[in-house]
């Protein structure tokens, strides 16, 4: 099946690889903050934009890790409804349910994308000590959402089949034994 092959060629390779920058990025975070508690226990100095740089990368460490959180059975999911139906109907209810989540997100990831470029066009700046471009940011952000949508989508399509692959569903969603 071709939605199968996707999920498993395409979609867990790419959530690997924003998770990997997002885990990246969340070390960089935590060497500047602890650089900056270094720094203002033996000087009292502080490292000039410190609140800006971490607030903003922050941001984009989150929204890279999401996609990659659905893939990992990691996402937050209530199952009060499905577990009381049988693993096939559970199935396509969970499918319909993260095809909806997609549309929703699709959206969402649109109306970020076009802010990203808007804040790219006009030169947005985020304020303080020092300033900083906040298209980076905000193109992470879209780009995460936007990622978010694809997989919901494809996963929804893979339930919405019967056949799931292991990292789809879990043994209390569906039936099926997870497996990364």
């Amino acid at each position: 099946m071709v939605v199968l092959a996707l999920w498993e060629r395409v979609i867990k390779p790419m959530t690997r690889g924003l998770a990997v920058i997002s885990a990246l990025l969340c070390g960089g975070l935590a060497l500047l903050v602890t650089s900056e508690v270094v720094l203002r226990g033996f000087t009292g100095e502080s490292i000039r934009g410190i609140f800006e740089i971490a607030e903003l990368g922050l941001v984009m460490t989150v929204f890279l890790g999401f996609a990659n959180a659905e893939v990992d059975l990691t996402h937050v999911r209530v199952t009060l409804l499905t577990d009381r139906l049988s693993p096939a109907a559970a199935s396509r209810v969970r499918g319909v349910a993260l095809i909806l989540g997609a549309v929703f997100c699709a959206w969402m990831g649109w109306e970020l994308i076009e802010r990203a470029i808007e804040s790219f066009n006009v030169g947005e700046f985020r304020t303080g000590l020092l300033n900083f471009p906040m298209w980076p940011s905000r193109s992470f952000v879209a780009a995460g959402t936007a990622f978010l949508s694809i997989v919901l989508l494809v996963k929804g399509l893979v339930l919405m089949t019967g056949r799931a692959p292991a990292s789809a569903t879990t043994s209390a969603e569906g039936g099926v034994a997870h497996v990364a």
